[in-house]
């Protein structure tokens, strides 16, 4: 036997196991405990016992776990308490109603339990009056203040950007950016959105394939660009904060959604994600999101898709939320002005928790959503369930209620509010099915972010290649344009509009008529005629001065000519032969 090999790591755990059963232990340390007499050598012995082979160790474990267990010989056996048969009996299981759901968890789940019932103690209302007209939700919206605020900075970065630069360059001849033009750049801008062309330059091009007159007639190609270019929300250096540069557009939406309206009971949080391919610190992935790399944004918002209160994830810089426990510092973060009123919070599967359902519980807040199989304080019984079809488990604890349902695929839930009921529901093809209450409502109340970025799919403003912070801005000023939508349907007192007809009803109204007559009649642009003369110029030496060819430079060729089109604006060089092909593609 001394030459036998010992046994393997997983037996060799079985066998120590054993030694640990709470029966064996008991009734050796009782009669260690009950003796008289105590043998100075024992510690010794057990001393040496650690010293010796692990065979030796293991095959005491088997005689200790499957033999009688043998009183020392030095004191005699002490007489145990009479004990009851009944006593004898009882299973840990018995002494407790659910064993916990995993090491280190003391929640206790039972079958039936007891829900909280809170009440909605607000009204939902908008503060506001702004008026009976799209333009006038618009302004509310995008108040003077806060047009006067970016036309400051964006003057501010002119001038910065203008400095040491040459005086042949667009930027030395800035022209300091006013409320009503920048009202203007906001029409032309969301105008983009309505009629969308690939290149923004096509906006200005006069040729018969992209000839539309607003965008000259409203503002030049290159003031636009330069506005563009200077566009911005604070001169502040870097403080920490990795979203400075959109801080104060990001808090003028959550101030004034706040201030002027109060919603209903439900409310639901999601993210959402802003298309962005290039270089960022924070770009996230959402694989199910159509723009999956991106800007993330939380959102908080009311089922039908109105905003209430969003932030900008920006990672580990993020240092408000990010860390331990994140998805619960955001939820308690954008929730913050809304706890204790009774709402009921709608949220899926990144954010619910046991922990969280019973801390906003706590707040007079419901919870219900999606729940991960693998959190630490899920009920073993849920979790471990295999449920057939139509089939559905629940456990309670606390007034939480957490349950699995099967339909295609099984759904592990949560919800502080919805019992364990079946309720009926028809599906798209006019069939009843049974669901549970919880899943039903999460169905029907879980949709505003999305519903908020399908109507933001439809006229996009925001361009490839423009910088992060420009983006994030103008996906701002799309949604305050979208709530200024909704909540003119609901609170105007005129006839509901399409989104399509209110963008136009407000652009038309950034963008006057700058050629109004006492007897409009229909206008026409008058046809351009385009000429082409030799350049009279001349330089230091009395030669002609010559220009690059426009077309011939289009078709990667350098050639200089004393022509030029005295019609175009920029009157570009052109050659004699090129005239025609030039003006024909513009």
């Amino acid at each position: 036997m001394a030459d036998e090999a010992g046994p393997s790591r997983p037996k060799r755990t079985r066998y120590v196991s054993c030694l640990r059963d709470s029966d064996v232990e008991e009734e050796l340390f009782a009669d260690l405990e009950s003796s008289d007499e105590f043998d100075p050598g024992s510690e010794e012995e057990d001393q040496s016992s650690e010293d010796g082979n692990d065979d030796e160790q293991l095959t005491f474990s088997r005689v200790s776990a499957n033999s009688p267990i043998r009183r020392p010989h030095s004191a005699p056996p002490q007489s145990t308490p009479d004990t009851s048969a009944d006593q004898l009996n009882v299973t840990q299981e018995d002494m407790s109603p659910m064993r916990p759901s995993v090491d280190g968890s003391t929640s206790e789940w039972t079958e039936v339990g007891e829900m909280k019932k809170n009440s909605f103690t607000r009204l939902n209302e908008f503060y506001a009056n702004p008026g009976t007209t799209p333009i006038d939700y618009f302004n509310y919206f995008f108040s003077e203040n806060f047009l006067a605020m970016i036309c400051e900075e964006t003057n501010k970065q002119a001038v910065k950007l203008s400095a040491g630069v040459s005086q042949r360059s667009r930027i030395s001849a800035w022209k300091e950016l006013t409320v009503p033009e920048l009202r203007v750049f906001l029409g032309l801008l969301f105008h983009m959105g309505t009629m969308q062309l690939s290149r923004l330059q096509d906006y200005w091009k006069t040729g018969r394939l992209f000839s539309i007159p607003i965008f000259a007639e409203q503002m030049g190609r290159n003031r636009f660009l330069l506005i563009m270019r200077c566009l911005h929300f604070t001169s502040e250096t870097d403080n920490g904060d990795a979203v400075l540069k959109v801080r104060s557009v990001i808090d003028y939406f959550n101030t004034k959604m706040n201030e002027c309206y109060y919603p209903a009971k439900e409310l639901s949080l999601d993210e959402s994600m802003i298309l962005w391919r290039g270089r960022l610190k924070f770009r996230q992935f959402i694989k199910n999101k159509r723009h999956k790399y991106g800007i993330k944004l939380y959102m908080l918002t009311e089922p039908d898709g109105l905003i209430l209160k969003f932030r900008v994830y920006a990672g580990a810089q993020d240092h408000e939320v990010s860390g331990k426990g994140h998805a619960e510092k955001v939820v308690m973060q954008l929730l913050d002005e809304k706890l204790g009123n009774g709402h009921a919070l709608y949220m899926d599967n990144f954010y619910n928790s046991f922990g969280l359902a019973k801390k906003l519980l706590d707040n007079n807040t419901y919870c219900t959503g999606t729940l991960r199989n693998n959190l630490k304080q899920n009920p073993r019984e849920v979790v471990q369930k295999n449920v057939k079809k139509g089939e559905n488990i629940s456990r309670y604890c606390d007034g939480v209620h957490i349950g699995k349902w099967k339909d295609k695929r099984p759904v592990t839930y949560i919800s502080s509010e919805y019992e364990h009921k079946m309720v009926p529901v028809t599906n798209k093809r006019g069939q009843v099915a049974q669901k549970p209450e919880a899943i039903a409502k999460y169905n029907e109340f879980m949709s505003g972010v999305d519903r908020q970025d399908q109507l933001l799919a439809f006229y996009p403003c925001e361009r490839k290649t423009l910088r992060w912070y420009l983006k994030v801005a103008i996906h701002t000023f799309q949604m305050l344009l979208i709530n200024s939508f909704k909540l003119y349907n609901r609170y105007s007192g005129q006839p509901k509009m399409s989104l399509y007809d209110y963008r136009l009803s407000v652009i038309s109204a950034l963008l006057p008529d700058k050629h109004v007559t006492a007897n409009p009649g229909p206008v026409r642009r008058p046809p351009m005629t385009h000429k082409i003369c030799k350049i009279t110029e001349r330089n230091a030496k009395g030669k002609l001065k010559r220009k690059q060819c426009r077309q011939c430079t289009k078709e990667k060729k350098r050639t200089d000519t004393i022509w030029h089109c005295i019609t175009c604006i920029e009157k570009p060089g052109l050659c004699v032969e090129c005239f025609e092909v030039y003006h024909s593609s513009i």
